[in-house]
């Protein structure tokens, strides 16, 4: 299981929204963390937006990981957010972005909060999820498709290339 898949529910996930800015997407994922995790949809909505101020959050590629720190929480929160038209924002490569993962991290908790925003643009750096996660014609394919994901494992992946170069 990778670590995102305990964080996304069914109630943490929204496709096909209707919205036309950057404010407006944050607004609607604070609302989906007030309902889904109890918290106030103002401070979740202050904590990505002001994570944002320090610089862009967008990926390239069409997604973006939005993410900020909460005193408030105890645990990860995420929310999935899939746009219905892509939003012209300041990406990398300068593509409209459609895919959104936001993540709410305690305060204090630095080793989770990178583990999980590597994970997450691992996830984002897979061309074929990527590609049906856009596709995806419901929040339960969307939960399915990540809950089945998973990471190549560096430490297989090391072995791998080490095996390889020593039988050249």
């Amino acid at each position: 299981m990778n670590l995102l898949a305990p964080l996304l529910t069914l109630e943490t996930v929204r496709l096909n929204l209707d919205v036309v800015s950057r404010k407006r997407l944050y607004e609607e994922a604070g609302l989906v963390f007030e309902t889904s995790a109890g918290l106030s949809h103002t401070e979740a909505f202050d904590a990505l937006f002001a994570r944002e101020k320090l610089g862009s959050t967008c990926l390239g590629s069409g997604c973006a990981l939005p993410h900020g720190r909460l005193e408030a929480i105890a645990e990860p929160a995420a929310v999935f957010l899939r746009t219905a038209a892509p939003l012209s924002l300041d990406a990398p490569d300068g593509r409209p972005v459609q895919l959104f993962l936001c993540l709410l991290i305690p305060e204090n908790d630095d080793g989770m909060y990178l583990k999980i925003l590597r994970e997450a643009a691992s996830l984002f750096s897979n061309k074929p999820l990527k590609n049906a996660l856009l596709h995806a014609k419901s929040e339960i394919e969307v939960c399915e498709l990540i809950h089945n994901w998973t990471e190549a494992s560096l430490e297989h992946l090391f072995f791998y290339i080490i095996y390889h170069s020593l039988n050249l």
